[in-house]
This record gives structure tokens, sequence and C-alpha cells, in this order.
């Protein structure tokens, strides 16, 4: 079985949690923590395989800590948890790559989907790993900016989340992905969005705006540079979209960050 925590600032939000996945075979609960800092610190230190996270926390809330643990290119996956019905929640989550997103009361059903995704994105990872490598020996990307790579059981689905990996920088829509995969355009659309839960300009914008948000993060690159790397030729619109996603300004984001990091203790 695969390590998980929770952060969850409600202590029967947390046991309620563990008592709905109980006699699954995917993961086993290994630490609960009920603050963002101390979830994320422990993040940093252990990376486990997958952690359930709040949206609302005290200290640093659940989409903050996906988007650092995304920025510093942890191996962690997440699944949202949270008491809010808002698309806006979700939508969020889903840009800094979350893989579900589940309301309370829980549904074990839906529980149980998001973390046999989870499962499998973990088993399709270790087949990618040479025989004999350990996870922590993996290379270095603290220079470089890796997507985090999606699964889909549609063939074509997954064709089109290759292609949006190799060239989301470039100005690509849901046409070339359907010329690409030798299908009708609308088609093309459809099954992405009933496969992914979310439409094709969503996921081109989430990884354009996790590159960027890496970029303000791990570089000094000047805020207009950085919107012609990740595919934005006009610099307001890249403003304005990336504000729309992260509820930030590009400055105010970089700005906030070297603000946390100068609060934040140093990862062990």
């Amino acid at each position: 079985m695969y390590q998980a925590i929770v952060i969850d600032d409600e202590k029967w939000v947390v046991k309620s949690l563990i008592a709905t996945i109980r006699d699954q075979e995917y993961f086993e609960i290994t630490a609960e923590f009920y603050d963002g800092l101390s979830g994320l610190e422990y993040i940093r230190a252990h990376e486990p395989c997958l952690a359930f996270v709040d949206v609302r926390l005290p200290g640093m809330g659940g989409l903050d800590i996906l988007q650092a643990a995304h920025a510093e290119n942890l191996s962690t996956l997440f699944i949202m948890i949270s008491g809010h019905a808002e698309f806006a929640y979700a939508q969020k989550a889903m840009f800094h790559n979350a893989i579900g997103y589940c309301l309370k009361p829980f549904s074990r059903s839906e529980l149980l989907d998001s973390m046999q995704k989870a499962y499998q994105l973990l088993e399709d990872q270790k087949e990618k790993t040479p025989e004999g490598e350990n996870s922590s020996s993996s290379p270095d990307h603290t220079k470089v900016f890796v997507p985090r790579h999606l699964t889909a059981f549609h063939k074509s689905v997954q064709m089109m989340i290759d292609y949006t990996e190799q060239h989301y920088q470039k100005d690509i829509s849901i046409q070339d992905l359907a010329e690409h995969c030798s299908i009708n355009a609308n088609y093309a659309s459809q099954i992405f969005k009933q496969e992914m839960g979310f439409t094709f300009i969503s996921y081109l914008t989430g990884l354009r705006i996790d590159h960027a948000t890496w970029l303000l993060t791990h570089t000094e690159q000047t805020v207009f540079l950085i919107a012609t790397q990740v595919g934005y030729s006009d610099y307001f619109y890249f403003a304005k979209v990336f504000k729309k996603v992260t509820g930030r300004t590009p400055t105010a984001y970089r700005k906030d960050i070297e603000k946390t990091e100068d609060e934040l203790p140093p990862s062990r």
C-alpha cells in the first residue's frame, strides 16, 4: 500500500475520511495534520504518495499548499476536500494538478474513484522507473520545469494530453489536437471533457499557469519574458488569466512567495 496523509483543521473530518476509506487496498493513512504549514513541512520532508487536503486551513490554505508543492516539484499527489460546493475551488485545484475534488460529507465511491486514479498514476510511474532505482535518487529537476503528467483511459484523450504537454508553449488549439488524433474537433472536445472532467482550454491554461508560477518562483526573469515562455504573446492577457486562476497578479504572486519563504523554517 502507498502512504497517504490527511490535512484538515477539524479532527472529526479526518476521522470520518479515514473511516469512509477503511478496507480499501490502495493507501494507508500514516499521518494527520490540522494546519496547512505543518502539513506542507511534512510533505517537503517526506513526500508522501498522496495527500488529502482541505481547501480552507489555518496558516496556509489547501490551494496554497498545492501551489507550493508544484512549484518545488514535489512528487505528492493531491485530492482536495471541501464543504463548499463551488466550482471555482475545483477549477483552481485542477489548475494546480489536484487529481480529485471531494465534498463533505464524504461519498465512499467518490473518494475511491479519486484514490484509484492516484493509485494508477503511481503504478504507471513505477513502471517507468528503471529497475532498482530508488525514487529518492531520481534526477534533480529544480532547474527545469516538468509538467505533471496526466493519464487517461481513452487512447485519443491520452494522445491529446501528450501532445499538449509537448506543445503548450506554442499557439495550439483543439483543432490541432483533433488533427493530431485524426478525429473531428467537436468530438475531440467532447471526449476530452468527458474523460478528464474539465475542458481542453482549462487544461492548457493550467499547464501554462503552472509553468509561469514555477518560473516566478525559481527564476528572476521578468513577467513579460515569462508570459512569452509559457505561450502568451499578449502580456496583458497573460496577467489577466494569471490573476483569474491564482487570485493574484504575477508580480504579487512572486512577492507572496518570497514572503512565505522568509517566514517558513528551512525544510529538513
